[in-house]
């Protein structure tokens, strides 16, 4: 594996370990000053991370060529899927500026970042995670599928375990 290879696949499986710890965080309901802050420099940091990783691979599989990035992106899918969708490409970019967005609010205005509604949230991470889980265990071959899918398994679990503590706090019956 060479350099650029090397700076590619790293900065990618750093950037979705930085995510997934924060998801996890989340999951498990750690809040306070400490995890706040935990969280908020992880997020940072994955974030930092993807946009490290995109421009590495613009940098070295793509030599800084949109067009060769996307005939390369259309030539994944067609392999994987039967689907030549090089378009595919904008769903990563977008995954990044939202990504971005996110850390840069949590900085800005923590207070509303905080008490944002559940529902934007839900909305920000389920598309997250519907990338990275693509990007992680659908694109990806190696460690990092099983990795990719176990780190799946435990947000299912987390999410049940964590939508059951809510109902039981609201008073709200568990018929799960």
């Amino acid at each position: 594996m060479g350099q650029g290879s090397f700076l590619i696949s790293a900065t990618v499986r750093l950037a979705l370990l930085c995510y997934a710890a924060c998801v996890t965080l989340q999951l498990m309901n750690c809040h306070g000053a400490r995890w706040r802050s935990v969280f908020r420099g992880l997020w940072t940091t994955g974030a930092l991370l993807f946009v490290a990783h995109v421009m590495a691979a613009f940098h070295f599989a793509h030599h800084w060529d949109h067009q060769a990035a996307i005939q390369s992106t259309a030539e994944q899918t067609k392999e994987l899927i039967g689907w030549a969708f090089g378009e595919g490409l904008y769903f990563s970019y977008l995954f990044v500026l939202l990504w971005l967005a996110d850390v840069v609010w949590y900085w800005v205005a923590p207070e509303a970042y905080e008490s944002r509604s559940r529902r934007l949230s839900l909305l920000l991470h389920g598309y997250l995670f519907f990338i990275a889980f693509n990007g992680a265990v659908v694109f990806e071959s190696g460690v990092t599928r099983p990795a990719g899918v176990l780190i799946s398994v435990l947000f299912a679990v987390l999410s049940l375990r964590s939508i059951r503590s809510e109902r039981r706090r609201t008073g709200k019956a568990d018929h799960a």
